[in-house]
């Protein structure tokens, strides 16, 4: 019996690492595609192109799109949101455009976004809980998620299912490592006042979302993959520098991060809560649930 194949795009990326793993030893046949040269594999059912014109068939059964530029990795130029923007939009367009000229129409395709949709709270009350069907702000994380994802649902022939990832935390790679960096040190805990919302998941529950959602029948076309424990961001200190048994001696005051970061400091000084809610509503139970049970893992691995 063949192997069902599946397409991953951005699969040398953060997630994409951990998720082609995980996909093998759930005996699906991958193939990444990746900006990397030379990319090579000795896994029978791994396979790597640099463009989907190096594609050898037109088997698709799944497609997972990750592909986009590290939104944290820069300051937010104009130039650098260009760059962001395109990473996303414009690899989404080249692979369903791809799809429709081959006729190839997978039984699903799951199109990674993330909870920068929902913006920001000016107000800094955070008393509302973002669910699927929360409107989006006119700010730029905001906007970048909303071409990334109009760009993959104006397709309306393909069978397609938006991801809008929190904050993934895992051992290796991802923003972790740099958060618990200041709290190891016994430096930094509160980042600003310490109310703002972290909204977070664990890597190991975003591949079990992706696997859930590739086979899983529903009408519903968006999903937060998110935790569904509500954490401030002193909250997480806290956690965090008990899991780590430190005890942090200093804030971050917020003017610091605004004139390190710009804009970009949004990503930790503001936010909104965000519900899982139609993972909930699937009987999706994450392995994760709590930021305790989290860190335990993966600081026990470290």
């Amino acid at each position: 019996m063949l192997k069902e194949n599946v397409l991953v795009t951005g699969a040398s990326g953060f997630i994409g690492s951990h998720l082609l793993p995980y996909l093998l030893s759930r005996d699906y046949a991958v193939i990444g595609l990746t900006r990397q040269k030379n990319k090579i594999s000795n896994h029978p059912d791994l396979s790597w192109v640099q463009s989907l014109e190096e594609l050898k068939t037109d088997r698709i059964d799944y497609v997972i799109n990750l592909a986009g530029e590290n939104i944290g990795q820069s300051r937010w130029t104009a130039k650098r949101k260009q760059q962001l923007i395109q990473s996303r939009v414009e690899v989404t367009h080249q692979l369903y455009r791809y799809l429709e000229k081959r006729q190839i129409f997978p039984k699903r395709i799951i199109s990674g976004s993330a909870v920068g949709y929902y913006g920001i709270d000016p107000s800094e009350q955070w008393s509302t809980m973002c669910t699927e069907q929360s409107a989006p702000q006119s700010i730029f994380m905001s906007e970048l998620c909303q071409l990334w994802e109009q760009a993959a649902l104006s397709f309306q022939q393909q069978n397609t299912k938006i991801v809008r990832f929190g904050i993934v935390f895992a051992k290796k790679g991802g923003i972790l490592p740099r958060m618990l960096l200041p709290i190891k040190l016994n430096m930094v805990g509160r980042i600003g006042h310490g109310r703002q919302p972290v909204v977070w998941v664990h890597v190991q529950d975003v591949l079990r979302v992706i696997e859930f959602l590739l086979t899983k029948e529903t009408s519903s076309q968006i999903f937060n993959v998110v935790c569904p424990e509500k954490m401030t961001q002193t909250q997480f200190a806290q956690t965090a520098a008990q899991q780590l048994h430190r005890k942090p001696l200093c804030c971050l005051p917020a003017f610091v991060l605004k004139g390190m970061l710009g804009e970009q400091s949004q990503l930790v000084l503001n936010g909104q809560y965000v519900q899982p809610k139609a993972l909930q509503e699937l009987g999706f139970e994450f392995k994760y649930p709590t930021l305790k049970l989290a860190l335990a893992d993966i600081l026990a691995s470290c």
